[in-house]
């Protein structure tokens, strides 16, 4: 549900440590359309802070007399959230560009610093998109059981010598980022659009369209190879357009790139575990408990790895850490009564 309060309006001082970079953030929308034309097909290149002019204007009236960068600064995030200007909540799940992300009256943490960026900008800050998504460890379980990765993106923007970050999502302190360029802002809007998709349709019960959502993660890497969670999306849309052999390829990419993600680990376990191999299920789902001891739906797979492995005792020690990280998991808590009871589940 959108929020309807304004405590997602922290701006931080950004005393945090920061992974810096010598190379170019920042691009006009027609330079980064350019970048974009050469990679993607034209029907996905999106340009996520672009701002009409009638925004642009908007916020001009908004900044009349405000002559510092703090006071353009205070006077934006005002702007956005105030229902006499820009009126936009949070909306989780709700990715969309800065002009969506305004009509819609609301959008997710990556739209939200969108129409951030895009405003200040236009009235000559200094402003980019960072990555905190080692602070905030987005993994969203799917209903079967699966994992798609989100990114966590915000917004920073330099007053002075000082970089300040903007939290939306009232997540705390910020105490990594790395800022971004405006290139990989747009995977992580694709990749949240791909999930999205999924979202939709899980919430409304029915089939995703798997085509549709792994042209997205595709897109997505097609703008940032290197994107580790993006494999680990993509990953799952081939397993479930049934190649799993080109699957396993991603979830393997995904943790060559970057090795704290559990989900790539998971379902690289659920596949193995579908072709009866025991043994590398097995260590792929402690890959994945060591790096998330709170997954309960990696701890529920490891204990079906090792109750058809023989393993009875580990079986159950795992069982039980599922159910009493996710109460009321009925099938999690019926196979370890069966198991207790002396039967094989």
């Amino acid at each position: 549900m959108p929020r309807s309060t304004a405590t997602v309006l922290v701006l931080c001082a950004a005393a945090a440590a920061c992974a810096t970079t010598s190379r170019r953030l920042a691009y006009t929308p027609a330079e980064l359309e350019e970048y974009l034309r050469a990679r993607l097909p034209a029907d996905e290149v999106v340009v996520p802070y672009a701002i009409s002019p009638a925004h642009a204007a908007r916020l001009q009236r908004e900044l009349l007399g405000v002559q510092s960068d703090r006071g353009k600064v205070e006077a934006i995030i005002t702007a956005l959230f105030d229902r006499r200007v820009f009126g936009l909540t949070y909306r989780a799940g709700t990715p969309g560009t800065a002009e969506e992300t305004l009509a819609r009256g609301g959008g997710d943490c990556l739209a939200l610093a969108s129409v951030f960026i895009g405003l200040a900008r236009e009235v000559g800050l200094e402003a980019n998109y960072v990555d905190v998504s080692v602070r905030v460890h987005e993994t969203q379980y799917l209903g079967e059981g699966t994992a798609v990765n989100l990114g966590h993106v915000t917004a920073v923007v330099r007053i002075g010598a000082e970089r300040y970050a903007l939290d939306f999502e009232d997540a705390g302190r910020v105490v990594w980022y790395r800022v971004m360029d405006d290139a990989e802002a747009v995977a992580h809007l694709l990749n949240n659009r791909g999930y999205a998709l999924l979202d939709e349709a899980e919430s409304a019960g029915r089939a995703p369209d798997w085509a549709a959502v792994g042209r997205l993660f595709r897109a997505a890497l097609s703008v940032k190879p290197d994107f580790a969670r993006g494999w680990n999306n993509l990953g799952l849309a081939e397993a479930h357009l049934q190649r799993p052999d080109q699957a396993i390829a991603d979830y393997r990419k995904a943790i060559a790139l970057d090795g704290s993600l559990a989900a790539a680990h998971a379902n690289l376990a659920s596949l193995y575990l579908g072709r009866d191999d025991l043994a590398d299920a097995e260590e792929q789902l402690a890959a994945a408990v060591r790096i998330d001891p709170t997954s309960a739906h990696a701890q529920y797979m490891l204990g079906v790895v090792r109750l058809r492995s023989g393993d009875r005792a580990g079986a159950r020690q795992a069982l039980e850490r599922a159910v009493t990280l996710r109460a009321g998991w009925k099938q999690a808590e019926e196979l370890l009564a069966t198991l207790k009871a002396g039967g094989e589940g």
